[in-house]
């Protein structure tokens, strides 16, 4: 599973990637692990919710469509952009929270997969408040630095690789109105009323066979 990589292979991606004067990091990471096989919710930034980052549809920053009213996916979030800010050591000049990476260094907010056997869905996904117009380039920076931070790891690579359909996906709060009341019969009317997902390509996100996507909605079909 992707989260026993985190723990383990991505070690060594994290030890090179560390500033000169950070030690070694040698303990076992946390990885924030949360899953979900709802048939539609919205999710959240992991850094405003302590508790989840699911909410009911049409509250949160972006909005899943999971599956079909017949097959819903089980679906679980890694919260990455959680799990790379707790590698900070002290400096020893007064600092004890310094970043193990250096101030350029991005990363997107969650890794989600579907962990069957079928490894249909793998989604690299960032979620940012406010219009995606003031914050394309940072965004799309942020997914395909996470892509490429991964891929430094052969055994997360091969794992990657090993997915149906691999997307990156650029999130806004568009102000979306929806109509929940017609859910229940009918979850995806709602999102007649968004705008289509903008396809893009952007630093190393084709090259490792990611299709990428400017939308509030991810329609996992």
């Amino acid at each position: 599973m992707f989260e026993q990589l985190l723990k383990n292979d991505f070690l060594n991606v994290v030890n090179a990637e560390r500033r000169v004067n950070a030690p070694e990091w040698n303990n076992e990471p946390d990885v924030r692990v949360e899953e979900n096989n709802s048939s539609s919710f919205d999710v959240t930034d992991p850094n405003e919710s302590s508790q989840t980052i699911f909410r009911p549809l049409g509250h949160g920053t972006a909005s899943y469509v999971n599956g079909t009213p017949k097959k819903h996916y089980i679906l679980r979030f890694l919260c990455y952009d959680e799990y790379l800010h707790q590698f900070v050591f002290d400096d020893g000049d007064g600092h004890s929270n310094v970043s193990f990476f250096k101030d350029h260094t991005r990363m997107a907010d969650f890794i989600v997969y579907e962990p069957s056997d079928e490894h249909m869905w793998l989604v690299i996904h960032e979620l940012s408040m406010g219009s995606v117009d003031n914050k394309r380039n940072r965004g799309r920076i942020q997914l395909s630095s996470t892509l490429n931070m991964l891929c430094k790891s052969p055994a997360i690579k091969a794992f990657i690789d090993g997915f149906r359909h691999k997307w990156c996906i650029l999130s806004a709060d568009d102000k979306r109105v929806l109509t929940p009341n017609k859910i229940a019969d009918a979850f995806m009317e709602p999102y007649s009323v968004l705008p289509e997902p903008q396809e893009f390509n952007f630093g190393v996100i084709r090259r490792f066979g990611f299709q990428a996507f400017e939308t509030s909605k991810v329609v996992l079909e």
